[in-house]
């Protein structure tokens, strides 16, 4: 090997190609560049909601709902109309309830709110906590009224006793 093909081996790729070659794999690189879009704006998508615990008190349970808002802006509500239904029974409905709340954007909040449940679902809590049942399937649907219109959210899930807190179920 002579030293002219040594010092060839020895120059980075772009150095070697010739002028226009160099020129075309430039443009190359910036139309992929231009390509590449910048990151998509998310609105509109209705939040996700999940029941994360339901205590039972002397006439009234406490729901915990959360609600997580997948949207680039703040997401506001001033009402919301629910519906539970516990193993396949109407447990508790609430239409409308005042609920003023602000989720950021991307971000998550809980609401508590206080209803009457249905005695049956009472029961079906109560044997719940005895370890009648293994757990207790539910159903969730919320109905937004933010000031730019109505969303439906729905979520379902299984609830379980939490231990040593009795009466709370998640």
């Amino acid at each position: 090997m002579n030293g002219r093909e040594q010092s060839h081996r020895n120059k980075p790729l772009i150095s070697r190609l010739p002028g226009k070659n160099c020129a075309l794999l430039l443009c190359l690189c910036l139309l992929l560049c231009g390509c590449q879009g910048s990151p998509r704006q998310v609105s509109g998508e209705a939040p996700l909601i999940a029941l994360d615990t339901i205590e039972l008190q002397e006439s009234f349970a406490t729901l915990h709902i959360s609600v997580r808002n997948l949207n680039d802006r703040r997401f506001e509500m001033e009402e919301i109309r629910l519906s539970l239904q516990l193993d396949q029974q109407q447990a508790a409905s609430l239409d409308p309830a005042p609920v003023f709340l602000s989720v950021p954007a991307r971000g998550r909040e809980v609401i508590m709110l206080e209803t009457e449940l249905e005695p049956g679902s009472r029961q079906l809590l109560e044997a719940l906590t005895h370890r009648q049942r293994p757990n207790l399937a539910w159903q969730l649907e919320l109905v937004f009224d933010p000031p730019r219109g109505r969303l439906r959210a729905e979520a379902n899930g299984f609830l379980h006793p939490v231990p040593g807190q009795p009466d709370r179920f998640r």
